[in-house]
């Protein structure tokens, strides 16, 4: 374990924030950055991310199927619909933190060739043999390239990273001059953390060492050299706080594919009058802008870079 300064301001000021289990968050005193310390070293962190991580947290123990490999391909199918309303296929996309490559397969599919970046070596293999894939292992600091990139991604990838500010910086210097960086996170501000407290799915993941608001967020991005361009906030969901409740904590690629279409089918979700309850319920975090856990941030480089 090591002990750190806060990487968006490097004060060595800060704060208990809370205390999980074996583990302590702080709040930084200068600029509000909640992070681990202290935090596992970047030899243990490498280690976090072996086979057993992707196994059991990403492929849900069936890696043998290819039931299962479509199930995690399909999952990502919205997602790379979305990216072709606005982009096109001859776009070169960079997605960080791509794992096994779910997310790059699913958008091979529709004849676009991505590359990917992950720190896991077996992951990049598994994603190389099975899906015939451009990946490279290692981390966004380490991994050459010979060309820029017009979209960048980091899905859930950037309060992983041990320096997140300098990682960033890098993928600055990788996007182009008129490219677009679309990162997705927990929202530690978000009505979803409060509402479960200690119980927070954002808090499940013992990988996360970096707990962003939606300012340290935008402050991050500025220092790097980035103007937000557009935020997307996830609507806090009472049928998903239920699951929550449910399954432990959260509905994570660990749990059934069908867990969702499971807990709709339960008799007392079916009951009227509990749909007609959480009908208000969801009607009412509409009405008062309630945020879900996660929220996804388009951003541009700035023009006096």
């Amino acid at each position: 374990m090591e002990y750190i300064n806060c990487n968006l301001c490097g004060s060595d000021e800060h704060k208990l924030f809370r205390e999980i289990n074996d583990y302590r968050l702080v709040k930084c005193k200068r600029c509000g950055l909640v992070f681990r310390d202290p935090r596992p070293t970047q030899q243990e962190i490498h280690e976090q991310y072996s086979a057993n991580y992707h196994i059991e947290r990403l492929l849900r123990q069936k890696l043998g199927t290819e039931k299962g490999i479509e199930e995690e391909i399909k999952k990502n199918i919205g997602r790379s619909e979305e990216m072709l309303k606005y982009f096109s296929k001859e776009t070169k996309l960079l997605d960080i933190g791509c794992s096994v490559g779910f997310f790059l397969a699913s958008l091979k599919r529709y004849g676009w060739d991505a590359t990917g970046i992950d720190i896991s070596e077996w992951a990049c293999e598994f994603a190389r043999k099975k899906f015939g894939l451009n990946v490279f292992a290692g981390t966004i600091e380490e991994i050459q390239f010979n060309e820029r990139f017009n979209v960048i991604t980091m899905y859930h990838i950037l309060e992983h990273l041990p320096r997140p500010l300098q990682s960033l910086k890098r993928v600055s210097e990788l996007l182009a001059d008129d490219g677009v960086l679309i990162i997705k996170g927990p929202n530690l501000g978000s009505f979803d953390r409060i509402w479960h407290g200690i119980n927070w799915r954002g808090y499940s993941d013992r990988t996360h060492l970096y707990y962003f608001t939606l300012e340290t967020y935008r402050m991050i991005l500025e220092k790097a050299g980035f103007t937000v361009q557009k935020i997307i906030f996830q609507r806090w969901d009472p049928i998903a706080h239920l699951m929550e409740i449910r399954l432990g904590d959260g509905i994570r690629a660990d749990h059934p594919p069908d867990a969702t279409e499971k807990f709709r089918k339960r008799g007392r979700y079916n009951n009227l009058i509990f749909k007609r309850i959480n009908k208000i319920r969801y009607i009412g975090a509409k009405l008062l802008n309630l945020k879900g856990r996660d929220l996804t941030i388009y951003a541009e480089k700035r023009d006096d870079l």
